[in-house]
């Protein structure tokens, strides 16, 4: 009889994806895994600010009023619906970090009903919302997806944020961390060993794509004959799509043939994109999850225009590991971690609209080659599932 885990990840959606989930898909090799299942308010999109803020309350307040159930598999998993009380509903209130106790209080109860309920012998926690408290009789592993923008918090903030983490890790089995620079930052700054776990791709999946669903993709949106630079992702304030739209237009002068697709919501960006759009910018907004490989595939050149702060500069981007598998070059700001991968195919450029219209001019004369193949394959999902659940098993790092 296989141990039962359940995991909590960060976020829970269905439409983008989610690194624990992708982890828990692959886990079932090891474990029977349940995922906590949520609607989550701060994934909403919306077309304002004041919209977005209602449509938030309102997701917030269902997901607070549901009931448990467990009856939904998929992949086979075992997802939980739970009833969550999220802050957004109460900080205006009684402030962010009364709401924060207030809601992981709540939430903890209900989380502890459920590890009760399905017997569960591991759990994976990435959100704090939930509690972190050690529950006697199972296997605690805390994942540290991403890092937060420090420099914008105070110093009293700043320590009471490493604090936390210290409790957290103390009562953890075992802690992971995205990327290797967050791995020795957070020793550094918090004494915390944390086991370096990165982000990774459906690499079969990216790779397995019909060629002909890819030559129709392009017709329908119009990019036969084209050089075709693709940002793809959740675009938020934070990701630069105004560098990478300048860069383009500066660009094309030189490649008249290029056009510039961005995939993926990208509301913040709205008005941006519609001015360009007869200069070959085209904005798909969001794309069915089961589309979004035939659109790697799609494109000639990826890039990533996140802006360089503590809060990308610890992560590690999905989107260039998927880039990658599909055999595309890239084009990013020079973040730590991907200036110290050193990937043949990724051209760092710092976060000027010249630099990047000279990498895109350098990226479109660059040649695949077949060695570069094996860069993506160590990030696998499933490669790392084995990793993270030898640990989880006591058979690997701690």
């Amino acid at each position: 009889m296989k141990p039962r885990l359940l995991v909590v990840p960060h976020i829970y959606a269905d439409d983008i994806t989610v690194r624990e989930i992708e982890l828990a898909r692959r886990l079932t090799r090891f474990f029977d895994v349940f995922v906590l299942k949520w609607r989550d308010a701060l994934h909403v999109d919306a077309s304002s600010a004041t919209w977005r803020r209602l449509k938030q309350v309102f997701v917030a307040t269902q997901a607070a009023l549901r009931t448990i159930d467990s009856s939904a598999t998929r992949n086979g998993v075992t997802l939980v619906k739970v009833p969550v009380l999220q802050p957004i509903l109460l900080r205006r209130f009684i402030g962010a970090e009364n709401a924060l106790k207030l809601c992981s209080r709540r939430n903890a109860r209900t989380l502890r009903t459920v590890l009760r309920e399905l017997k569960i012998t591991h759990l994976l926690l990435a959100n704090e919302v939930f509690g972190v408290e050690r529950i006697s009789g199972i296997r605690m592993f805390h994942d540290v997806v991403d890092w937060f923008p420090e420099e914008q918090v105070g110093a009293s903030q700043l320590q009471k944020i490493r604090e936390k983490l210290r409790s957290i890790a103390a009562n953890a089995d075992a802690v992971f961390a995205v990327s290797q620079p967050l791995s020795e930052k957070l020793l550094a700054d918090c004494g915390i060993r944390a086991i370096p776990l990165p982000n990774g791709a459906d690499i079969s999946r990216l790779r397995s794509v019909d060629p002909v669903g890819v030559r129709v993709l392009r017709a329908n949106l119009g990019l036969e004959g084209k050089f075709v630079i693709g940002y793809i992702g959740n675009h938020g304030t934070y990701t630069g799509v105004d560098l990478v739209v300048n860069a383009f237009l500066a660009a094309k002068a030189i490649m008249p043939d290029s056009v510039l697709l961005i995939v993926g919501p990208a509301e913040p960006w709205r008005a941006l994109l519609d001015t360009h759009r007869k200069s070959g910018v085209i904005a798909t907004g969001s794309v069915p999850p089961e589309q979004i490989a035939t659109y790697f595939n799609a494109l000639d050149l990826g890039v990533l225009a996140q802006g360089i702060s503590a809060g990308t500069n610890f992560a590690f981007q999905i989107k260039v590991v998927e880039y990658t598998a599909c055999r595309k070059c890239v084009v990013s700001t020079p973040l730590a971690t991907w200036k110290r991968m050193a990937w043949p195919n990724v051209i760092l450029a710092e976060p000027t609209v010249e630099a990047w219209k000279e990498a895109f001019i350098q990226a479109r004369a660059m040649k695949w080659r077949p060695e570069w193949d094996r860069l993506a394959e160590a990030y696998d999902w499933a490669v790392l599932a084995e990793a993270m659940g030898g640990v989880m098993l006591g058979e690997g790092a701690t």
